[in-house]
């Protein structure tokens, strides 16, 4: 038996020409420059290391690098033959990660093309390697630019990058053509690990495991299928076994016989009362270890390992009282409200996310009582570093599949084929991810299909049935543990897909469509059933502004300011003003954004968005489980941006709404509001916790309404009203509550406004007392205060930040002054956002 396996990572030699990419396939060249290139890694980090290219996450810089995804680049290495291989011995090339349009030469010849991102490449090797002698592998490859040059582009999408880029045709990451939150920058390379791979015996090049579990509860059925490749030209048997390291008893296995060529056996095992998987906050997100061997002939046992959890997984979309359907996603038959952000990519440069930044941000997500993150549907593919720490620790993730904002070339059979492979692959590689529980057909299309006109303009729904009719059926057939979702927003029933009372929705109106700035108090009617997104723009802290600002551009609207900022920031106006970002500190804070500060703008823009993404946070949490989700847009950033949507920034800085944001989604609160059309302001109090909250409600007005406290007592995982409430009127311009345990120690508070913070005439300096006892910090004023600031950078361990005060509460926190100093406040709202 022949088996093996070269890695062939390392450093390569790297060439390029912006024209006659045949020159590029030579197996030796004299006299050009080659630079060195330590594979896997992406063209620019290549050129950077070289002192070609500057940063182009940094000032103008990726202007500069456009020149990278308009050339073509070809890598050459060698590698001798190994020991023991024998010319008869099936062997292939593999690459983990091709981006984009690649064709591979060895030894002279040409072994095969790949052109899609998503999915490994794997060539056979048709005449086999030289005797005992050296081989010269080739990768010339281009961005994609060229390949889709000539390829129809407006009549799928009309806007000029994408009828620049023809990205629609290319399996790619499609934000790399640009988007509001990101400049173009096309990523080309070996971007993943290369190896050379023999075996004159079955080998399985894909083990998807999975868990489903009986509708009580009491047992599960764990089913492994194997992707083999069978390099011989005859069948042969063998022995496919499923097991599971906790119960060494519960065991199968089936005689097979495997073919020449690809084929999928599969076997299972049944397990009485499994422990279960559960999201975090709901029990323990316990997991198997599911063990699967290939035995028989003269071969080597195969085995591999995949750590799997049973839980079952349902959306609830039973009729509504009111109107419509729930859209309810229920794990183990339990409601859950569904808290969290949507993923991008974590850098401009995709592959050189490490898997210890995956765990950084997603400890920040758990940290800020993130239940969900959504992989947007424009970006690439969960890590598995990502995927393994979110079943690790109970983080559901909801991904789309990568389809974005765009027509799709699904009347092309080529490109259908293809997309259909890369989803079949997909579904394969993480089907036995447990903290995976959804997967989507793409987004924003079905909407944009009937609500941005594009049916009225050629081509008319060219992708339709990939998301209707292919992918549905690879998601039944290769992944059924899991629910498959049309599109993000969708509505069943016929409805339209922006429709608040059915499927799930992305309320983009407050921030994209409001006249003069972004007033949040709209959120405060809105009936979504699952918000999936809806967002609100902030500066980033001074700290990242000053990291990819030049030092004579650190001031707003320089040229890398502007390069670096929003479009609907700057660019989405009316006539006369300044974009949406900057419109809005005029209308909640009354102040003009040219007359201050760097610092103090970057102040006053990441208050005023910790504001509205409470208010959309808030709105969806007191309709607990009318509503069954608060998912905002967007959780991360890919590069550095001056304005931006998320509460970690590029840099894993905790923007200002970090912990505003964290203190939203606490799993107990309290919310004050005040329905549309009804006066009478009044509290909900929401206990997500597993257990029955007792304890007692203080609430009153600013209006100096004397303090009224009720006890309550709210059952578990559910939203009540407390308390009679305050009859409203024009003169009261805001209200608050406190609630607390009945041992009188505080657990949440909230406050609301039905005046803008420029007409609340709050106290400008009001006098706050500071006192730490025992580790623990107390603050506490007379009056109200707005936003007070601890750490203004977001690099400080504090454990809160960016709090009111209410009039007498006092506010307590834990203070380490041996790591963090003695307490400081640095900024307030009261001082710093108001005239």
């Amino acid at each position: 038996m022949q088996s093996g396996r070269l890695d062939l990572n390392g450093v390569w030699e790297l060439y390029t020409t912006d024209d006659f990419p045949k020159t590029l396939v030579a197996e030796t060249f004299v006299g050009r420059h080659a630079f060195k290139a330590t594979v896997p890694a992406p063209i620019h980090q290549v050129l950077m290391d070289a002192g070609v290219l500057d940063d182009p996450r940094v000032g103008l810089n990726s202007l500069r690098a456009r020149w990278v995804e308009e050339q073509f680049w070809g890598y050459r290495r060698t590698f001798a033959t190994p020991q023991g291989y024998t010319q008869e011995t099936p062997a292939w090339l593999v690459f983990d990660k091709l981006e984009l349009n690649a064709a591979v030469y060895l030894n002279g010849q040409e072994i095969g093309r790949h052109a899609n991102a998503h999915r490994p490449a794997r060539f056979a090797v048709p005449n086999g390697l030289r005797d005992g002698g050296e081989n010269t592998l080739v990768v010339v490859l281009e961005s994609g630019l060229y390949a889709t040059a000539d390829k129809p582009g407006a009549e799928y999408r009309n806007t000029p990058q994408a009828i620049l880029t023809k990205i629609h045709w290319q399996r790619r990451g499609q934000w790399q053509r640009g988007w509001d939150w990101q400049q173009r920058l096309l990523n080309v390379g070996i971007l993943g690990d290369v190896r050379l791979e023999w075996s004159d015996a079955p080998t399985v090049t894909q083990l998807q495991v999975y868990a489903m579990p009986s509708d009580d509860l009491t047992r599960a059925t764990f089913q492994a299928k194997a992707s083999l490749t069978n390099g011989g030209s005859e069948s042969v048997e063998r022995t496919l076994r499923l097991s599971l390291a906790e119960h060494t008893e519960v065991s199968a296995q089936v005689r097979i016989t495997v073919p020449p060529g690809e084929s999928n056996p599969t076997v299972s095992v049944t397990l009485e009362n499994p422990r279960l998987w559960w999201p975090v906050g709901h029990g323990e997100p316990f997991q198997y270890t599911a063990q699967v061997t290939l035995e028989g002939g003269d071969s080597e046992e195969i085995h591999w390992e995949r750590r799997v959890g049973v839980r079952k997984v349902e959306v609830d979309q039973s009729p509504h009282p009111i109107e419509g359907r729930h859209f309810i996603l229920r794990i183990n038959n339990r409601p859950i409200f569904c808290k969290g952000g949507n993923w991008v990519p974590a850098d401009m440069l995709h592959s050189t996310v490490t898997p210890e930044r995956y765990r950084e941000l997603a400890e920040l997500a758990l940290g800020a009582n993130f239940n969900l993150l959504r992989i947007w549907g424009g970006g690439v593919f969960a890590d598995a570093a990502l995927l393994d720490f979110c079943d690790e620790n109970g983080l559901l993730i909801w991904h789309d599949l990568l389809f974005a904002c765009s027509k799709y070339p699904g009347d092309y059979p080529e490109f259908a084929a293809e997309a259909r492979a890369e989803v079949t692959w997909a579904m394969r590689e993480m089907a036995h991810h447990a903290s995976l529980v959804v997967w989507c057909g793409n987004n924003e299309i079905e909407e944009a299909d009937w609500q941005w006109g594009w049916d009225n303009t050629y081509r008319t729904h060219p992708h339709y049935s990939l998301f209707h009719h292919d992918f549905p059926q690879i998601a039944a057939r290769e992944d059924p543990s899991k629910f498959y979702w049309i599109s993000s927003p969708y509505s069943p029933d016929y409805k339209m897909p922006r429709d608040p009372t059915v499927g799930d929705q992305h309320p983009w109106k407050v921030s994209l469509q409001m006249p003069g700035g972004a007033d949040w108090w709209e959120y405060r009617k809105m009936v979504d059933r699952f918000p999936n997104e809806g967002g609100v723009l902030g500066c980033s802290t001074p700290a990242t502004l000053r990291q990819f600002l030049p030092p004579s551009e650190q001031h707003l609207l320089s040229a890398s300011w502007e390069h670096h900022d929003n479009p609907f920031a700057i660019y989405d106006m009316e006539p006369g003003k300044m974009g949406h970002a900057y419109e809005t500190v005029r209308l909640w804070a009354g102040r003009d954004p040219l007359a201050l500060d760097l610092d103090q703008y970057a102040f006053v823009s990441g208050l005023l968005q910790a504001e509205g993404l409470s208010e959309y946070i808030h709105n969806f949490r007191r309709r607990m489980f009318s509503s069954s989700a608060a998912i905002f847009w967007m959780y991360n950033d890919s590069w550095p941006v001056t304005h931006g949507w998320t509460i970690v920034d590029y840099y894993r800085r905790k923007k200002l709404a970090y912990h505003p944001f964290r203190r939203a989604f606490a799993p107990v609160t309290v919310v004050c509001h005040r329905d549309d059309g009804d006066d009478t302001i009044r509290f909900t109090v929401v206990n997500e916790t597993s257990e029955t909250l007792a304890g007692s409600l203080s609430y009153g007005t600013f209006e100096g309404m004397s303090v009224k406290t009720v006890p309550v007592t709210v059952p578990p995982n559910s939203a009540v009203a407390c308390g009679d409430g305050i009859a409203g009127g024009e003169d009261i311009k805001g209200a608050f509550a406190a609630l607390y345990n009945t041992d009188s120690t505080p657990i949440a508070q909230h406050r609301v406004f039905f005046a803008r913070f420029g007409d609340l005439g709050l106290t400008r300096d009001p006098a706050i007392d500071l006192s730490l006892q025992d580790g623990i910090l107390t603050l506490q004023s007379d009056v109200f205060v707005w936003g007070v600031c601890l750490d203004t950078d977001g690099e400080s361990a504090v454990s809160d930040n960016c709090f009111d005060l209410l009039p007498g509460i006092p506010y307590t926190m834990p203070w380490d002054s041996e790591s963090l100093g003695e307490p400081k406040i640095l900024r307030t709202g009261n001082h710093d956002a108001l005239v």
